[in-house]
């Protein structure tokens, strides 16, 4: 638990938001009832069913509604809401404006299409900057273009503001490429205002959890596409949206606690007649 840099009563908000935003988006209660009684009128595979019985079925059944349930919409939805309670100003689906100058956009395409790319995310930052200072008196109408809607953006009271994409866990080579282009063409168009220092832009690919470990953010997948810097993977993600006062394990124990809460009506579920 995170407690140490949290007073009790924020911290204690966090947890309250946190499970509060979980049970509303997964309804464990309606979708016990359902899948019990669609399961009873045959809403299930025949052949499946005989080979694992139907318990294994209704489990099967509710872990797929959950998940599909769940999305990716929780994860920006509880960033916001951590975020606020520490001060922070926050936005879902946020939309950059700003002006992509050709400089920039002949950078960022050879830049990634180079079968040598290495990358470096303060290189890119400095780069960006420079073909800025160059062209800042020649820059077009600022707008919005294509891929400028950030799922988290964040002001922190210092003026700091934080651009993240939240992604999957397990992103494949060419979505990979894709943020990583995504995020340096949100700093330049962050630039383009002219009213910011370039070290108060920071923007991210959010990773929630590390599929390979519960205990450390050790992340490597498809790491030549992208710096470890530009991550946020895990207690990374939690951490920084919280100001430091919610961690990873603290969003484990309260998906555990749900768990724990629903068992008495799972456990109804599977012992009516029907199973």
């Amino acid at each position: 638990m995170s407690l140490d840099s949290s007073t009790p009563n924020t911290y204690e908000q966090m947890k309250k938001a946190v499970k509060e935003r979980a049970l509303r988006i997964l309804k464990m209660d309606e979708k016990v009832k359902r899948l019990s009684k669609d399961i009873d009128n045959g809403d299930t595979n025949l052949f499946f069913l005989e080979m694992f019985g139907k318990k294994v079925m209704f489990t099967s059944k509710l872990i797929t509604s959950l998940q599909t349930a769940f999305g990716m919409s929780f994860y920006e939805q509880v960033s916001k809401e951590l975020g606020e309670l520490v001060g922070y100003e926050v936005k879902n689906q946020y939309k950059i404006t700003g002006h992509i100058h050709g400089d920039a956009k002949f950078y960022l395409d050879n830049l990634l299409e180079d079968l040598k790319y290495t990358p470096n995310r303060t290189t890119e930052y400095q780069r960006l900057h420079e073909i800025y200072e160059l062209n800042k008196d020649n820059l077009g109408e600022l707008a919005e273009i294509p891929d400028s809607t950030v799922d988290v953006f964040i002001k922190k009271p210092d003026g700091t503001e934080i651009f993240i994409d939240i992604t999957t866990v397990k992103p494949n080579k060419k979505e990979f490429r894709t943020m990583k282009e995504k995020i340096l063409k949100w700093y330049f168009l962050r630039l383009s205002h002219g009213d910011i220092a370039p070290e108060k832009i920071q923007t991210y690919i959010a990773i929630p959890y590390n599929p390979e470990s519960r205990t450390d953010n050790n992340y490597k997948r498809w790491g030549n596409f992208y710096d470890r810097q530009d991550l946020l993977v895990g207690d990374e993600l939690w951490q920084l949206v919280s100001g430091g006062q919610f961690s990873l394990n603290d969003m484990i124990d309260i998906f555990r606690e749900i768990g724990n809460e629903s068992k008495e009506d799972i456990e109804k579920a599977l012992n009516t007649d029907h199973f």
